[in-house]
């Protein structure tokens, strides 16, 4: 099998690291900067948005497209989840037709929902910002034999600020009226990437979220718990960038797959950084 991992941050990366454990696969990481030092993975210099992509191996079995918006704006995520995407999506046909699938990482912000309704790969997609309107109609140019990966917070090595914030006291929870939060932690994040590459039946959406959804303040104390301070609460609305994802993700279709979590909830994930030190 012949992969190329296009965008190799935070989960792109760790993704890598793993296709490369594949006896007898072929591992190629495209970055911008081509610097990608990861054991038996070839890199690849390129700019998906406006570079050369004609040079690109040949005959791929999987694409996954893990590139992340330069920041916030507009402008970078239609870069990404248009002009990039749509790049490669072309490449894909042009390497292998339909044996070669695309695999891209998306996300939750996708679902519009914020007021606690459950929600599911069937749920509609509405999202009220700009930027996830992008990465619905980045979703659009996906093939049939494609999958897009929707993937909650995603929190790991590196990425631990909600536990900081909670350790520093910066953090405030309201008990009785905490919206609820969705995470996956990196490993299963490029997990999920790979399991989902593997399957015989391709699956054109799938949530990539743990599965325990929790509120804000569900987790913050079990944290403070955990680290031994004080939590700060409040009678007040919580901040209004929580309010904006108030939903409860399912992760159901995944695990009927037959994907067996790493870490099943912020327990698993939160507690094994807090013992090993990362947080």
């Amino acid at each position: 099998m012949r992969f190329l991992v296009a965008g190799c941050g935070y989960v792109g990366r760790r993704l890598a690291e793993l296709l490369a454990s594949i006896e007898g696969g072929e591992v190629f990481a495209l970055s911008r900067s081509g610097t990608i030092a990861i054991p038996n993975v070839t890199p690849i210099k390129c700019d998906l948005v406006a570079g050369d992509l004609g040079h690109l191996p040949q005959a791929l079995d999987r694409i996954f497209y893990c590139a992340a918006p330069d920041d916030a704006s507009v402008e970078a995520y239609r870069n990404i989840y248009q002009v990039g995407l749509e790049r490669l999506v072309n490449a894909a046909d042009r390497s292998n037709g339909r044996q070669c699938r695309l695999l891209m990482t998306s996300s939750t912000s996708v679902y519009g929902q914020s007021h606690g309704e459950s929600v599911d790969e069937n749920s509609p997609t509405e999202p009220a910002s700009p930027t996830a309107k992008l990465i619905v109609a980045g979703e659009k140019l996906l093939r049939s034999v494609d999958t897009s990966v929707r993937l909650a917070g995603i929190y790991g090595p590196g990425r631990v600020s909600f536990v900081n914030a909670v350790k520093s006291g910066a953090i405030k929870v309201n008990p009785v009226a905490s919206s609820y939060t969705n995470r996956i932690h990196r490993e299963d994040a490029a997990a999920i990437l790979k399991f989902c590459s593997e399957l015989k039946d391709p699956m054109a959406i799938v949530n990539g979220v743990d599965r325990v959804t929790a509120t804000r303040a569900e987790v913050a104390s079990w944290l403070a718990e955990q680290l031994g301070v004080e939590l700060a609460r409040t009678d007040k609305n919580e901040e209004s960038s929580f309010l904006r994802g108030n939903k409860k993700v399912s992760s159901q279709r995944l695990v009927d797959a037959g994907y067996k979590f790493i870490y099943p909830s912020y327990r698993e994930g939160y507690g094994e950084l807090i013992r090993s030190g990362l947080a």
